[in-house]
């Protein structure tokens, strides 16, 4: 197996509109899962404020930010190491600890084992049931006396499914025994109504062997900006983390939006209600046509065409000005398998209307 594999990443819209024959702004991208809503007003006059400093460096000390977001979490912001968006602080992480085999879901988020490659590691695989697509309690049985980095995805990654915080515990207790650093990526927690009783935020200054990985990109919808944060459990170890990257990686403009945001959980509710009911929606229609779907609790839907299909969805779909996040480069899932991002309900029911087409 090709040790570099292709990561397949959502939301290139540039490639795709011109494969497509179209403008960048005419397609309709199903392909990322960030918030249908847009911008915040609050935090998009924040921005455009922020631009009066564009002359200047970006705090690289980013102190503002984590005085903030440790107000925010009841944490001290030696705690918190801020990152160019989440992948930013999942490198870091990895770059700073080295771990020589690492253990991570299969199928889950491709840049951990990404980044994981970059150090050489041994990468083992829990490969998760499609009967259920369900992370079990025998998870703990692959973490072994060498093991020494677990990354948990909750919600995982593509499946949108949660990880029960009972299994979330066993499997910390079990990374403790054999000294391995467990990191729990929640960045998709916060479109869920009660992601708080799935987070493992309050245990995180009894356990220094854990982390926790947040975003503001996906809620807030500030993709193009790149603003994500680790949360570690042991003194000092944010500070190590930080300086396996550059300086600087939080520009002015992130700064403003993070900090706007952290005021904006009226949004968050709205954007949860939204999601629910169009999730919901999406669910009921796409198993009415026949598709395998798991109904997972996150802002995406995982289905699966039939096998054998006469024509590759995606790229049937692209022709059209729509695109789609084909799984084929995650592991344990192959081309049948889409995810689908949730969008404003007009573009989600043209979704519906092209893939009747197409099942015809």
């Amino acid at each position: 197996m090709n040790i570099w594999p292709e990561i397949h990443h959502g939301g290139k819209r540039v490639p795709c509109a011109a494969a497509a024959g179209k403008k960048e702004e005419e397609m309709i991208d199903f392909s990322v899962n960030v918030t249908p809503l847009g911008i915040p007003e609050n935090i998009r006059s924040a921005m455009e404020e922020s631009l009066n400093r564009a002359g200047w460096y970006p705090d690289y000390s980013k102190e503002r930010l984590k005085r903030a977001l440790g107000a925010f979490h009841h944490l001290e912001p030696s705690h918190i190491c801020m990152g160019n968006g989440a992948a930013d602080v999942i490198y870091r992480t990895v770059f700073a600890l080295k771990p020589k085999k690492a253990l991570v879901l299969a199928p889950t988020f491709a840049e951990y084992a990404a980044a994981l490659r970059c150090v050489d590691a041994r990468i083992d695989s829990y490969r998760i049931d499609h009967a259920d697509f369900q992370v079990k309690m025998d998870i703990c049985e692959q973490i072994e006396a060498d093991t020494e980095m677990v990354f948990l995805c909750n919600p995982n990654n593509p499946t949108g499914l949660l990880i029960s915080k009972d299994i979330i515990e066993k499997v910390l207790k079990r990374c403790e025994a054999v000294g391995a650093w467990l990191v729990v990526d929640e960045c998709f927690l916060e479109f869920i109504a009660d992601g708080e009783k799935y987070s493992v935020i309050e245990d995180l200054l009894h356990h220094e062997r854990l982390m926790i990985i947040k975003s503001f990109t996906k809620m807030f919808g500030i993709a193009g900006l790149r603003l994500g944060y680790l949360l570690c459990g042991k003194a000092g170890l944010a500070e190590r983390i930080d300086r396996f990257g550059c300086d600087w990686n939080v520009n002015c403009v992130a700064e403003a939006a993070g900090l706007e945001a952290l005021k904006s959980q009226d949004y968050i509710k709205k954007v949860i209600r939204y999601i629910t009911k169009e999730r919901e929606w999406l669910c009921r229609e796409l198993t009415a046509m026949g598709f395998l779907t798991v109904h997972g609790a996150a802002n995406y839907l995982l289905f699966k065409v039939p096998d054998g299909s006469r024509e590759n969805l995606g790229k049937w779909l692209l022709k059209r000005g729509i695109m789609l996040r084909c799984c084929d480069d995650y592991e344990n899932l192959d081309g049948t398998f889409y995810r689908i991002g949730m969008n404003r309900h007009e573009e989600n029911r043209k979704l519906l209307e092209a893939l009747k087409e197409w099942i015809k």
